[in-house]
Parts: C-alpha cells; sequence; structure tokens
C-alpha cells in the first residue's frame, strides 16, 4: 500500500495497474478505474473525460513530491512510503513490500547491513515513476530475495529488517 497526501488529505493506494489504457486499483478500500492516454513512454498524458474527451494531465516528481496538473490546476502530492512501521509496504514483522508492481532499478542496502529509519533501502520504477522503498525503522537488513533488474508485484516481499533490539539480542 501507499499512503498520498492530495489537497491536504489522505488517500492509501494499493494494487494500481496500468493496462489498456485504464488505471485501476483501490483507494481508501474503494475499487476505483480511470481512462487514461499515454505517450510513447507510457507516461500519463489525459485523464478522465469532460463530454467524451480527454482532460489533458501531466506529473512531474522530483523526490518525495509529485506535481500533478490537471483541469487547469497544479496539485503537489506527497508520497509517504514504508515510513510508518506496520503501515504502508511494511508489516508489523519487518518485512518491506512493494507498493505497486514495478522494476527492481537498485538496492541501496545489502544483507547485514545497519540501517536508519527513513533511509532508502530499494529504487523501483512503476509506471514510468521512480519509486524510493525507505526502511520503517532501524536494525539490520535480514532477508533480500530481489535482485536488480528483478520484476515484481504489488506487495511482493523486497526486504526484512530486523530492528535493532532484535539484532543485538542475537549477537
Amino acid at each position: 500500500m501507499t499512503r498520498i497526501v492530495w489537497n491536504e488529505q489522505e488517500f492509501d493506494l494499493k494494487n494500481l495497474k496500468l493496462e489498456h489504457g485504464t488505471l485501476s486499483g483501490t483507494v481508501n478500500g474503494e475499487a476505483v478505474s480511470l481512462s487514461v492516454v499515454t505517450d510513447e513512454n507510457g507516461r500519463i498524458i489525459a485523464a478522465g473525460t469532460t463530454g467524451g474527451r480527454a482532460v489533458p494531465a501531466a506529473a512531474v516528481t522530483d523526490g518525495e513530491y509529485t506535481w500533478v496538473q490537471w483541469r487547469g490546476r497544479t496539485e503537489k502530492i506527497t508520497f509517504n512510503r514504508g515510513r510508518d512501521a506496520g503501515a504502508g509496504e511494511t508489516g508489523g514483522d519487518g518485512s518491506v513490500k512493494a507498493p505497486m508492481p514495478g522494476k527492481i532499478l537498485e538496492l541501496m542496502a545489502e544483507s547485514g547491513g545497519t540501517v536508519e529509519k527513513d533511509q532508502v533501502l530499494i529504487l523501483m520504477e512503476s509506471m514510468k515513476l521512480q519509486v524510493e522503498i525507505r526502511s520503517p525503522i532501524d536494525g539490520t537488513v535480514g532477508n533480500c530475495p530481489v535482485s536488480v533488474g528483478d520484476m515484481v508485484d504489488g506487495d511482493a516481499l523486497l526486504m526484512e529488517i530486523v530492528p535493532q533490539k532484535e539484532a543485538a539480542e542475537e549477537k
């Protein structure tokens, strides 16, 4: 699951898919589907319809923020990925999961390495956007069943973080 803040409201997004001109998924537990038009690179350039016509749309991502221009307005979206223990991509057991289907671009932590809360663990690409997957807690990287170049499904296990306290007890 990915949590975003748009217009000062929080939304939980899950299982986002872009297939055959339709962006679908779950928003706050409700299934949604939106017709979209993409360019030759797969980026969404228009969404929704007004009187049977697509409404132009554009999005630019820089770090944690994405600016979306749609229906004559520009809005800033904040992505909170894996920052709250037990929420988003993380399970209560320290597992870090993919917020959506995508491709692993870079592993920025390795098995046995120490990580801090909010440290970027994995960079992945999904729907032509780069997504930073961050550590929800301080700890040590345990299992990491993915490699650079792997395609993963939404909710796939990417990495397990052993909490700092448990890692110290194991030594």
